[in-house]
């Protein structure tokens, strides 16, 4: 008797809860995996934004530097506008006005001395010289290319910078007889060279105030009192006993007037 075989089981069917785990494993798997490319695609967009930010903060760091040299170049910049000192402003010749009688070129003692108005060598304001307004005056006429001139004005100023002069009397020098090219031209400078004391007039291009004055030669000196008269005139090179013995003749003449 022949053997039959044994027939083929069939697939088993598995039961319920074995199909409930089998979709559980499948939807975790599915999230799993959703999870992981969402957490690829938002490292990718940080990576990028990163990329951005760093290469903008160099174009940030550039931009500063550029305005802090303007800003110091603008600092060192005003040094150079500050503007300058003015130089004093100096004068060898200048308008005069005659106010009065000229006086007689040899004889002038005893007579009225002209007033008049006349520059100052630093300025282009007249000033008036009264000569009897009560100030007793010597009135010296120099030339700046006068080799006598040249030594007495050094020698006078050093006198009257050290002894000065008694009340009442005043020192006028009258720069005169300009000419340029000569020595000690321009004469505003030779006076202040020779640190001359008192007040220094320009006289005109014309030499008025010497006319004026009667001058014969250089240095010429004219001593005026109070009440306008010529007292003593002088003309040449004085020693300083001579320019000295002058100053104390003026003095005498103060008291007078009081």
């Amino acid at each position: 008797m022949a053997d039959e075989e044994p027939p083929i089981p069939g697939p088993m069917e598995q039961s319920e809860p074995a199909k409930q785990k089998k979709i559980i494993y499948g939807f975790l798997l599915v999230l799993i995996g959703g999870a992981v490319l969402l957490g690829i695609l938002l490292a990718g967009d940080n990576s990028s934004n990163e990329t951005v930010i760093s290469s903008s903060e160099p174009t940030e760091v550039q931009a500063a530097p550029t305005t802090i040299p303007e800003e110091e170049s603008s600092q060192t910049e005003e040094p150079i506008g500050t503007p300058s000192s003015t130089p004093q402003e100096r004068f060898e010749t200048g308008a005069v006005e005659i106010i009065g009688e000229a006086l007689p070129p040899d004889e002038s003692v005893g007579h009225v001395a002209p007033g008049f108005k006349a520059q100052p060598n630093t300025s282009a304001e007249m000033i008036e010289i009264q000569p009897d307004d009560g100030t007793i005056r010597l009135i010296g006429f120099f030339a700046h290319w006068c080799p006598h001139c040249q030594r007495e004005v050094p020698r006078v100023a050093q006198w009257l910078n050290e002894n000065g002069l008694p009340n009442g009397v005043e020192v006028v020098a009258i720069s005169t007889s300009v000419r340029e090219g000569t020595p000690n031209y321009p004469p505003s400078e030779w006076f202040e060279a020779e640190n001359w004391p008192t007040q220094v007039l320009v006289d005109s291009s014309e030499k008025t105030i010497a006319a004026a004055y009667g001058l014969t030669g250089f240095p010429f000196w004219v001593l005026v009192d109070g009440e306008g008269f010529v007292v003593h005139r002088s003309s040449g090179e004085l020693t300083e006993e001579q320019f000295a013995y002058l100053v104390y003749l003026a003095g005498t003449l103060a008291p007078q007037l009081a």
